[in-house]
């Protein structure tokens, strides 16, 4: 189970790709990029629930839930589109970056010393290295530091609260873009 989450988070690490993009270009390459992203992945999605095509490689990765229905990566894509149309360059790129690095480093934490259990399954460890880890990605975007807490206090409260309904793969970005945006205006 713990190579489950090492695995994982080391893929999930590849979405620090998305925001270095979007830093280097404009909107609209980021977007273009972004897009298309969200586009394969959907008819991959697509096809792969249906049972149109077999990705071998990427069943050891998928929870019991993507099993039959989408994968984080999919959520992953959208929500990145998302905060890259609704946000400023600096806020979005940060907030997606929050996604990238601090969520699968507090499943490896949780997974490998995580002991006392909060809500879904998520340990205090976890959620402790997801906000400390947001609170240093976002240190390096130079945001002032009360907005800086209260964004990483919102980013880990959208990861530990996200259900089985709403994947934090959606929320984690947005739920800290628009905390960055109210904070610092």
């Amino acid at each position: 189970m713990k190579r489950f989450f090492l695995i994982r988070g080391l893929f999930h690490l590849s979405g620090c790709l998305i925001p270095v993009i979007y830093l280097l270009a404009d909107k609209g390459a980021a977007l273009l990029v972004t897009g298309t992203a969200v586009v394969v992945a959907a008819v991959f999605e697509v096809l792969r629930i249906k049972g149109r095509i077999g990705l071998a490689f990427v069943g050891p990765l998928l929870k019991e839930k993507e099993m039959k229905g989408p994968t984080g990566c999919l959520f992953y894509l959208v929500s990145c589109l998302a905060t890259i149309l609704l946000f400023d360059k600096r806020i979005a790129s940060a907030s997606i970056f929050v996604l990238a690095i601090s969520d699968p480093l507090s499943a490896i934490v949780g997974s490998k010393w995580g002991g006392k259990r909060l809500l879904q399954g998520k340990s205090a460890e976890g959620t402790g290295a997801f906000f400390f880890s947001s609170l240093l990605v976002l240190a390096c975007f130079s945001f002032k530091w009360p907005a800086l807490i209260l964004a990483a206090g919102a980013a880990s409260a959208a990861e530990l609260f996200s259900s089985r309904f709403v994947d934090d793969n959606l929320t984690i970005p947005i739920v800290t873009a628009a905390a960055l945006t109210l904070l610092t205006r």
